[in-house]
């Protein structure tokens, strides 16, 4: 049962990794955090669901659950700390993992696992909350050909941002309207319960 737990999480972090960028460091300060009502509740996309609840004064918890994905086919789920913050007129995401505990894990795994941030934009509109992950493909072309500079590391399969968040920051604002900056924005759409 550890070794489905363990192949079932490691899936999951390589999947949600798989097309966003990851760092080392947060990409806000406290002075950045905001805090909106219109985020907190469950959301669906596609075979996803989005559960955000209120932790603490300005945090949210995020329940991700997703269905049949390529290691299970039951619906599964993790937790993830996310911080909305505001930075040029434009809000984002800040996803850091959460406890996670629901599933037993080996100490040996667990310490293979590095903890990162992962960013998103996000906007507020009509038809629900339009979330834009940073397009992992992207960056790495512009890294490869050296056409961008921001600190990081190389391993050999990823790149992991390891900039200040102050550095983070000036590259999150100075690319915020380059459309291929982004992947398309996934809808999530509230569920009326």
């Amino acid at each position: 049962m550890k070794t489905k737990h363990a192949l079932i999480i490691t899936g999951l972090f390589i999947l949600f990794l798989a097309g966003c960028i990851p760092s080392i460091h947060p990409l806000y300060t406290e002075e950045d955090i905001v805090f909106k009502h219109e985020l907190l509740g469950s959301w669906n996309e596609g075979d996803a669901k989005w559960v955000f609840e209120q932790r603490g004064e300005n945090g949210y918890l995020l329940k991700f659950y997703e269905k049949e994905n390529f290691f299970i086919d039951e619906s599964t789920f993790s937790d993830f700390d996310v911080t909305l913050i505001k930075l040029d007129g434009n809000y984002y995401l800040d996803f850091y993992p959460g406890e996670n505990d629901q599933l037993d894990f080996s100490s040996l795994l667990i310490s293979t696992l590095l903890p990162v941030h992962i960013f998103a934009k996000v906007e507020f509109i009509e038809a629900g909350v339009e979330i834009s992950f940073f397009n992992k493909d992207w960056l790495e072309e512009l890294l490869e050909e050296n056409r961008i500079r921001i600190a990081h590391e190389k391993t050999s399969e990823y790149f992991v941002l390891t900039a200040s968040t102050d550095e983070l920051q000036k590259f999150v604002v100075k690319y915020s309207d380059v459309e291929d900056a982004f992947f398309e924005a996934s809808l999530l759409e509230r569920i009326v319960e």
